[in-house]
């Protein structure tokens, strides 16, 4: 591992807690506070100021002596949710205005689960972000070389400016045919707005390019990535905006950084608002993988349910993967370079209510009670039924003692909600209904693990589980066991694991140019590719990568690179991406490796039969990948002894739920805080720490490691 990390705070705003991870002198502190939606820097300053008194500090000192703040966020994408962006216009070529609201085929459907899809009555194309009396076509046109075929007609696009700005639109999104060969159209329209409404004006609105947000070709996905971009960048702006005054009036200085969905992250005023979607998310994967590289760690299920949803990621083969085709942001197919990275509707706030539809059966999700009202429980007006009341009611969380005891619990209104809302239309008693919401909730959860797993050809009983977020350590067996995983972690971490991920991410830019070479013609077995045209793209991404690096403060020869390609046969219609041996291609030898690393990259998503050498193959995209090394946190190695927990970790007993069979049993509960390395439980037990609790069924087997880790192991 590195050296003792510069002062760092790590932030992750989820759509209920705002959490923090500090890094002082050595020390480290951390805290969650309910994430403020009214005014995102409240909570935020709130968690950085608990997590101060941790370590004995003065919150203005720690802003004044830290040197870096990472922040990542899932808030886009509930922005995006609640449909509150602003009027866009859309500038594209003429005779192509309606390209977005015919769409794909896939439209239909994309976002949607599958239970979703298959209800063929009510499947519909989603609304587009854009009207159509908000789209102008403008008289230009460039073909797929990058010709010009025709000129851009500037009094035309002058003319039709005048049709959105009556519309009352707040932002333009530019997206002209193969742009991104040819962007110089682009970028006149740019200039011919802004000249006509310029920043002294009230009548100023950001312009975003199409070819600037994402380079590659696919008009539908290049066009939808710019207008996400669009309609989220005023609200991303406004939040941050917010967050980075408050930083500065308590004495920081230091540069803000964003967690980007790529794996990486960047100055925050060089970052676009589409980049930070599932950022929380993804940092908890890199996070993950970083650990999984220390433990040696191949095959990994990355779990994080926090109190709005959960989401899971799965590392294999010893990485992270992209999505394999382009990913879906809402219901919106975009075209950008996204760990991949699953969410459903199951955390500690989801809500529990009977489906009429399905036969007056139980469900669980995706609604959730969120941080304001939350739970019935909170007594903070909440009545739903949640999976949080009904951990309350079963015994698993104690009410008195909910994150260290700083929320107080009540249990009677937990009761009430679901016997009101769920018990008594079921018939049930109140804890059998509580027990069917967590057992369904567990479930759901288990079946999304063994659904993402085998899709990519695996065994999950192949993979460990990583558990966190604060409602994880308290289902992981749960959710472990409905997936046959029989090895988990849990983290001292797994409360803020997000935002402490952060910690052990590298600065990552990608860059990116939609380019096809052919590397070996259908009908034949020799490679043609020319190295000259190869070298020449590598040679443009290295030198947009080392001018970006530069414009933001980072030493270019402290820099990495590595290239990976979209590669496919070219009679196929999917591509597969590859990392290239090397960045520049010398030799034939070079060649061969890298069509090796294809066909085995390939042979591992569609099997051997999806081999088809006589199809031909070519390269369809250029990904170059430039890494700034940050330092990390030491992960510090102890002596272990197996012994079961001292004395003093006894906090007591109580009433626990167990099985439908069993009911209730006294069980043990212990103080997380006093359980030392080595340490060893056998369930059925609690393990109480101050923002979260580890249930521990019978039959499980639960163990702290050398880097104070948790370990569970399950006897499926």
């Amino acid at each position: 591992m590195q050296s003792k990390p510069e002062n760092s705070i790590d932030m992750d705003v989820g759509g209920t807690f705002t959490d923090c991870f500090v890094q002082y002198n050595g020390r480290m502190g951390y805290a969650k506070s309910p994430t403020t939606h009214y005014n995102l820097s409240t909570g935020f300053m709130r968690a950085i100021e608990e997590a101060a008194r941790q370590l004995d500090m003065d919150p203005a000192l720690l802003l004044t002596m830290t040197k870096m703040v990472r922040y990542s966020t899932t808030l886009a994408m509930n922005k995006l949710i609640e449909r509150t962006g602003p009027n866009l216009g859309l500038v594209t070529t003429e005779g192509f205005e309606d390209f977005i609201h015919i769409g794909k085929g896939a439209q239909w459907t994309d976002g949607l689960s599958k239970q979703e899809a298959r209800n063929l009555a009510q499947v519909a194309k989603p609304i587009p972000l854009v009207s159509r009396d908000r789209i102008i076509g403008v008289k230009e046109r460039v073909n797929h070389k990058g010709e010009v075929l025709r000129t851009l007609d500037e009094s035309d696009l002058i003319q039709k400016l005048r049709i959105l700005t009556d519309q009352g639109v707040r932002g333009i999104v530019v997206c002209l045919l193969w742009s991104h060969i040819y962007p110089k159209h682009e970028i006149r329209v740019r200039e011919i707005i802004e000249k006509a409404y310029p920043e002294s004006c009230l009548g100023y609105m950001p312009v975003f390019l199409s070819h600037e947000i994402q380079p590659k070709k696919g008009e539908y996905q290049r066009a939808m990535t710019a207008i996400l971009n669009g309609y989220l960048h005023r609200s991303v702006t406004e939040d941050l905006r917010g967050i980075r005054n408050e930083l500065r009036e308590k004495g920081y200085q230091g540069p803000m950084l964003m967690v980007h969905n790529s794996g990486g992250m960047g100055e925050a005023l060089k970052t676009t608002a589409v980049d930070t979607f599932n950022g929380g998310q993804v940092a908890g994967i890199i996070g993950s993988l970083e650990i999984a590289r220390h433990y040696g760690y191949e095959n990994v299920v990355t779990t994080d349910m926090g109190g709005t949803s959960f989401d899971l990621g799965v590392i294999y083969d010893g990485r992270a993967h992209f999505h394999e085709i382009n990913p879906i942001i809402d219901r919106w197919m975009v075209n950008v370079n996204m760990v991949e990275c699953q969410s459903i509707g199951a955390g500690g706030g989801s809500v529990g209510w009977i489906n009429e539809a399905l036969g007056g059966n139980l469900a669980v999700g995706p609604g959730s009670a969120g941080s304001m009202p939350g739970p019935a429980c909170y007594n903070l007006g909440g009545s739903e039924p949640t999976v949080t009341d009904a951990d309350v009611i079963l015994g698993y969380i104690n009410p008195e003692f909910f994150h260290g005891g700083r929320i107080q619990l009540d249990k009677g209104l937990a009761r009430k909600a679901v016997g009101e809302k769920i018990a008594r239309p079921l018939g049930m008693t109140v804890e059998e209904a509580a027990f069917c919401m967590r057992k369904l909730v567990d479930e759901s959860m288990g079946n999304a693990i063994t659904k993402e797993t085998m899709l990519r050809g695996h065994d999950p009983r192949s993979f460990v589980l990583f558990s966190f977020g604060g409602a994880g350590p308290t289902h992981c067996c749960g959710y472990a066991g409905a997936s046959h995983i029989p090895r988990l972690i849990t983290f001292p971490l797994s409360p803020v694991f997000s935002a402490f991920s952060g910690s052990l991410m590298d600065i990552r830019h990608i860059h990116e140019l939609s380019r096809t070479l052919v590397v070996v013609p259908p009908g034949h077995h020799d490679s043609v590719l020319d190295l000259s045209d190869y070298n020449a793209v590598v040679k443009k991404l290295l030198q947009e990568a080392r001018r970006s690096g530069r414009a933001v403060g980072l030493a270019p020869e402290k820099m990495s690179f590595f290239m990976e390609l979209d590669m496919k046969y070219t009679k196929q219609l999917h591509v597969k991406r590859t990392r290239s041996p090397r960045l520049y291609l010398r030799d034939h030898k070079d060649v061969s490796d890298l069509l090796k690393s294809f066909i085995n990259e390939y042979r591992k998503i569609f099997g051997s039969a999806g081999i088809y050498p006589e199809g031909g193959v070519s390269i369809e995209s250029f990904i170059l990948h430039a890494v700034y090394p940050l330092q990390r946190p030491i992960l510090k190695k102890h002596k272990t002894h197996k012994a079961p927990p001292p004395r003093e970790a006894i906090k007591g007993s109580r009433q626990v739920f167990w099985e439908e069979k069993t009911g209730f049993q006294k069980t043990p509960v212990y103080d997380y805080g006093m359980l030392r390395c080595g340490n060893v439980i056998e369930g059925p037990a609690v393990v109480e720490a101050h923002d979260t609790t580890i249930v521990i069924p019978e039959g499980v087997r639960f163990s702290i490691d050398g880097h104070m880790n948790n370990i569970m192991e399950l006897r499926l």
